[in-house]
């Protein structure tokens, strides 16, 4: 055979190739994630695949009703998407049975770079990158303020501040409460203001070594009775309660996610209200500590493809696309330090409240049984502020519940 047919028919083989796409194979991942919606996610993976154009990424929108139990399936039956967002308080599950690879050694390169690594660890290691960080402020209707001879350029700095300032707002009327206390659902009693409050004094619910409840120190008493004497003064209901009272004008503060920024903003236009941080212990004490919220990325351990999902999760931490995702869904900010300094945050200044807030957040507990724990911590709360229960009797009661489940998990 000749040089110039070999050639013809290289040609033709090459030809042959390339319009059946052969010559342009492509790796192909799974996203598994809950953030974007439809409309975000093709929009932000369309431009990861035009900067990686030898990868294609199959997403799949989970729901915060059953993710996590379609992730869990998937990882049992050794079929899990080669990237999955977990919420923050997952990781210590998957971690401690090897669901998920240990990233340690990535994040110590990039660490500098971002925040948010506590709510990714277990036992000292780091097992997800944070991607993007929520938290919860405080909210304040700013006429109802005023209304109660309050300064709205001064919210309450303090836990005494919040408790006077509730006393005065719920004089104006049998009608209107001082400030909205989460109960009757399973995670905002706790998580919106308790354990956080608890921190800012000082403490903790269970010893540093996670092996013993500690709902009986004198921190968390301290803020038990807090939370009972302010309870006088509030609106004592579930969280969309406490929105659709603060919109009406019928509640001077609350405790929430930047989510209820737009939706008070959108249905209650007329109600002024503006944000703040979470009240710290004392003018003395104490930080103002909230609520440490993290949507973080991770490798399942029986995923396929470990370097095109590595190149995955670094395209959607970068600032620029993570900031993509803020200005698309407002509630939730990047976790690379210095995304502040983005332009958009100067025409949005409560939601820079939330992204300072970030900055003293404390994550719940890195134990595989914390799901358990949090279910007790939200009977605490709605014993405390619901049925009035004594202080001390009520801790000691359900700290041994607490240790008892440590007890299991050890």
């Amino acid at each position: 055979m000749s040089r110039k047919t070999l050639f013809i028919f290289g040609l033709i083989i090459v030809f042959t190739l390339s319009i059946t796409g052969l010559s342009f194979a492509k790796t192909k991942i799974t996203y598994w994630q809950f953030m974007m919606n439809d409309e975000t996610a093709k929009k932000i993976i369309g431009q990861f695949e035009k900067e990686n154009p030898d990868i294609t990424v199959e997403v799949v929108q989970l729901s915060w009703s059953n993710g996590l139990d379609k992730i869990t399936t998937s990882i049992a039956a050794g079929t899990p998407p080669d990237v999955v967002e977990l919420g923050n308080t997952w990781v210590a599950n998957f971690a401690s049975n090897g669901a998920i690879l240990d990233l340690s050694d990535w994040a110590k390169k990039i660490k500098d770079k971002y925040s948010g690594w506590e709510t990714t660890a277990y036992k000292g290691k780091y097992y997800a990158i944070p991607w993007l960080l929520g938290t919860r402020a405080l909210f304040y209707n700013i006429g109802l303020f005023e209304k109660a001879g309050l300064n709205p350029d001064n919210p309450p700095q303090t836990w005494e501040d919040v408790y006077r300032a509730a006393k005065k707002i719920s004089a104006l009327g049998e009608d209107i409460y001082g400030v909205g206390l989460c109960a009757g659902e399973n995670y905002s009693p706790w998580q919106q203001w308790f354990l956080p409050a608890v921190w800012s004094n000082g403490g903790t619910v269970l010893s540093k070594n996670y092996t013993k409840a500690n709902l009986t120190s004198c921190a968390v008493k301290e803020t038990a009775i807090f939370y009972q004497k302010l309870a006088k003064y509030a609106l004592k209901s579930k969280q969309a309660d406490l929105a659709k009272a603060f919109g009406e004008g019928k509640l001077g503060m609350y405790v929430s996610g930047a989510w209820d920024i737009g939706s008070l903003s959108n249905n209650y236009p007329d109600t002024e209200f503006d944000v703040a941080l979470i009240p710290k212990a004392s003018a003395w004490k104490g930080a103002h500590v909230s609520f440490a919220g993290a949507e973080v990325l991770a490798l399942p351990r029986d995923g396929k493809h470990k370097d095109a999902a590595k190149k995955l999760i670094e395209f959607l931490i970068r600032p620029d696309v993570a900031m993509q995702i803020t200005k698309l869904v407002p509630s939730v900010f990047p976790s690379a330090v210095g995304a502040d300094k983005d332009p958009w945050f100067d025409e949005h200044p409560l939601h820079l409240v939330f992204y300072e807030q970030n900055k003293t957040t404390k994550p719940a507990p890195p134990i595989p049984s914390w799901t358990k724990v949090q279910a007790v911590l939200s009977e605490v709360v709605e014993k405390l502020i619901l049925e009035g229960k004594d202080v001390d009797s009520t801790l000691n009661y359900y700290n041994k519940k607490i240790q008892a489940i440590l007890d299991l998990g050890k």
